[in-house]
C-alpha cells in the first residue's frame, strides 16, 4: 500500500520539480500576504519558482484537512506549513524528510534557541525548518482612544475591566474580537496563563494533568474568562482575526488580545507601532511568553536527485539572514535565529525579541504548539461553547474538558 501511494508523486513530478516547488500554507491575510511575497521573491532569487498552495480559513485547520487528502492520495506538496506536535504525527507515518539529510544543520545548535530546536525535533532528528517566532500573549491598544480617554495600559485584570467599562461608556468597542472558536480559545489562553502561572499552565495544557484541569483555580479562570464576553461586539460570528484587528486600527475598538501576526497586518496598512497602536503584556503576565513557531516540513518524493537540491535550497533560504529579516519585518514576528540584528524592527518586535530571551517560555496550546491539532480542536470547541453560551456553567465545563482530555490521552 505504501509503495503504491508513493509512486504517484513520481509521475506527477517528472516535469515540475527542476525549477519549481509547491508549498502549502495558510498565510492569506494582509501582512501574511506580504510575507508570502518575501518567500516567493527569495526563492526566485535562488532560481526556484514558488507554486503557491495557499488555503484560507480557520487558523490553518482548512489547510491541514486539504494536506491530509493530498497526502492520502499519494500527492503531497513539496513542503507544508506544519508545526508543534503535529510534526511528530507526520513523521510517524514515514512521509517526511529528515532535514539533516538535505542540508548541513551543524550550526543550528548555535543559531537556534533551545525551545525552537525542541519544537522541530522528533526522535533526535530535525523534521522541520523553522521560520519565525510569534508571541501570542499580547494585548494591543489603540493609542488614539487611550489618549483621548486618558487611560493607562492595564497592568492587572482589575485595571483591564475598569478601562473596558470606561471605553464602553465613551461609545467605543472595548474589545475587538472575532467570531471563530480558535479566537475564543486564544482569549482564554491569555487569561489562563496569567492567572495560573507558567507551571500550572503547562501541567494543564501540555501535560493534561487532571489535578490542575479539575481544580478550583481552573473553574475561577473560566468564570473570569466569561466576564470578557460583554465587551466584545455582536455580529462578529464567523469573522476572522484580521476583521477584528481592523476594528482596532480604524479607531472603532480600543483593545485586542491577539498574536503579533496582527502587527503585520497593521504595518501593511500603514499603521506604526507606538504611534497608532501600543503593545503591552497581557494583564498580570509580565515575564511570561506564550510562543508560536511557524515551520515547514519537507515531504519525501522518491524520484530523482534534483529534488533534494530544490528542497535544500528552500531550507537554506528560510534560514538565511536576509530572508529572516525581510520575512519577519513583514509578518510581525521575530527571527527564529538568535544572531539577527533587530535595529530595523519596531519597538514591539524588539520587546518581543528581548522578552523571548529572558522570559518563562510556554508553548501556545491554541496555536498547536502544546498538543496535536486533534487535541487542540477538542479543547477549543469546549472553551468556545462555554464562552458563547450564556447559560454555561464553569464547573460543568471544566468537568467536560477533563473527560475529553482523558479520552484522548
Amino acid at each position: 500500500m505504501r509503495k503504491s501511494i508513493l509512486f504517484l508523486p513520481l509521475v506527477f513530478s517528472m516535469n515540475s520539480y527542476a525549477t519549481s516547488m509547491e508549498v502549502l500554507h495558510w498565510w492569506t491575510a494582509a501582512g501574511e500576504y506580504e510575507s508570502q511575497q518575501v518567500l516567493e521573491n527569495s526563492l526566485l532569487d535562488a532560481q526556484i519558482k514558488l507554486r503557491n498552495f495557499a488555503i484560507v480559513g480557520e487558523g490553518g485547520d482548512s489547510a491541514i484537512r486539504v494536506l491530509q487528502m493530498r497526502a492520502l492520495s499519494g500527492n503531497p506538496p513539496d513542503a507544508a506549513q506544519i508545526k508543534g506536535p503535529d510534526i511528530g504525527e507526520w513523521t510517524k507515518v514515514g512521509m517526511l524528510e529528515e532535514v539533516e539529510s538535505i542540508i548541513d544543520t551543524s550550526s543550528w545548535s548555535k543559531i537556534l534557541p533551545q525551545a525552537v530546536r525542541d519544537t522541530i525535533s522528533f526522535n533526535g532528528h530535525y523534521m522541520a525548518v523553522p521560520v519565525n517566532i510569534h508571541r501570542v500573549n499580547w494585548l494591543w491598544l489603540n493609542k488614539k482612544i487611550f489618549t483621548e480617554l486618558k487611560l493607562s495600559p492595564p497592568a492587572t485584570w482589575d485595571d483591564f475591566f475598569d478601562a473596558a467599562d470606561k471605553i464602553k461608556a465613551a461609545g467605543y468597542m472595548a474589545l475587538a474580537h472575532g467570531g471563530t472558536a480558535w479566537q475564543d480559545s486564544l482569549l482564554f489562553e491569555s487569561m489562563a496563563l496569567s492567572l495560573l502561572g507558567p507551571e500550572k499552565y503547562k501541567k494543564a495544557f501540555v501535560e493534561h494533568d487532571q489535578s490542575i484541569i479539575t481544580s478550583a483555580e481552573m473553574i475561577a479562570v473560566f468564570e473570569k474568562f466569561k466576564r470578557l464576553k460583554p465587551y466584545t461586539a455582536k455580529g462578529m460570528v464567523g469573522k476572522d482575526w484580521f476583521q477584528a484587528s481592523t476594528l482596532l486600527s480604524t479607531d472603532k475598538a480600543a483593545m485586542q488580545f491577539m498574536g503579533d501576526w496582527a502587527k503585520g497586518m497593521w504595518n501593511a496598512s500603514g499603521k506604526v507601532a507606538m504611534r497608532d497602536y501600543l503593545c503591552v503584556d497581557v494583564p498580570e503576565s509580565a515575564g511570561l511568553f506564550s510562543y508560536n513557531i511557524d515551520s515547514f516540513v519537507l515531504f519525501e518524493k522518491h524520484n530523482f536527485s534534483n529534488e533534494n537540491k530544490v528542497q535544500s535550497t528552500f531550507a537554506q533560504t528560510l534560514l538565511s539572514p536576509k530572508f529572516q529579516t525581510e520575512f519577519n519585518l513583514a509578518k510581525g514576528s521575530i527571527p527564529v535565529r538568535n544572531d539577527i540584528p533587530m535595529d530595523s524592527f519596531d519597538k514591539c518586535a524588539q520587546k518581543s525579541y528581548a522578552d523571548f530571551a529572558k522570559s518563562e517560555l510556554v508553548p501556545s496550546f491554541t496555536q498547536n504548539l502544546a498538543s496535536t491539532s486533534h487535541v487542540q480542536n477538542i479543547m477549543t470547541k469546549i472553551i468556545s461553547n462555554y464562552f458563547n453560551d450564556p447559560n454555561a456553567d464553569a464547573a460543568k465545563t471544566v468537568k467536560r474538558l477533563s473527560l475529553a482530555l482523558r479520552a484522548v490521552n
